[in-house]
């Protein structure tokens, strides 16, 4: 059966990238590709979306929009808001209301798989989300002023991943009556009512937040490739 839903994809990379130094992370080159063309690439070889939006700010626009053409000029880009929210709203609003599922990722998750996208667009046939957790595995413990309060039980506590994939309508109509911050769309989602469901994310799958993270992920990059030549 042919799938008629249309698919859009949300890729935000407006972030000012406070905890990266002098260095814009969107911009940074592993293998002489910037991390936000590694994200976007993944989406757009995927051949899954109708349309892929890409949100940066102002100062990157100009070079992330020529690095977008070098990808499609059918990719299009807009500039975001101060907050991750703002920067979603303005995508949907740019977008309006005419699609069916939609995903939102991280434009600084570079190593994000097209079986991840396959999976949270198959659970959209039967949820109103879904979003990618990956089980923690270190002890957990809370603390107050230095002191140990109590251990968490971590079998049920999960890193959250994007992309975060959604019923395109209900998070537009989420997203024109909300303004509270959150670090996340799962967020807004819940504080709506609706249920949001959880599948296996991925190690590799991670997020670059700071320049410590520069060593990490070019042994990312670098596992990638020998899978691919295996």
């Amino acid at each position: 059966m042919i799938d008629s839903k249309k698919k859009v994809a949300i890729i935000l990379a407006a972030g000012k990238s406070a905890r990266f130094g002098d260095i814009d992370k969107m911009l940074y080159q592993i293998d002489s590709q910037a991390v936000v063309t590694m994200s976007v690439r993944t989406f757009f070889d995927s051949n899954l979306f109708d349309k892929i939006v890409v949100v940066t700010n102002e100062s990157n626009f100009n070079e992330i929009l020529q690095l977008m053409t070098n990808i499609s000029k059918e990719i299009e880009v807009i500039k975001g808001g101060d907050r991750r929210q703002d920067s979603v709203k303005s995508a949907l609003n740019f977008l309006g209301d005419a699609y069916d599922h939609l995903a939102i990722h991280d434009g600084a998750r570079p190593f994000v798989s097209e079986l991840m996208i396959h999976k949270g667009l198959e659970l959209l046939k039967d949820f109103d989300s879904a979003i990618p957790g990956y089980p923690i595995t270190d002890t957990i413990k809370l603390v107050e002023d230095e002191i140990v309060i109590k251990n968490i039980d971590r079998q049920k506590l999960f890193l959250v991943q994007t992309p975060q994939f959604f019923l395109y309508k209900k998070m537009f109509l989420a997203y024109q009556n909300f303004e509270n911050e959150v670090t996340d769309d799962a967020s807004l989602f819940e504080y709506f009512g609706y249920t949001v469901t959880v599948f296996q994310g991925e190690k590799m799958n991670w997020k670059l937040t700071n320049e410590n993270d520069l060593v990490i992920f070019e042994k990312f990059y670098d596992m990638k490739l020998e899978k691919q030549y295996d």
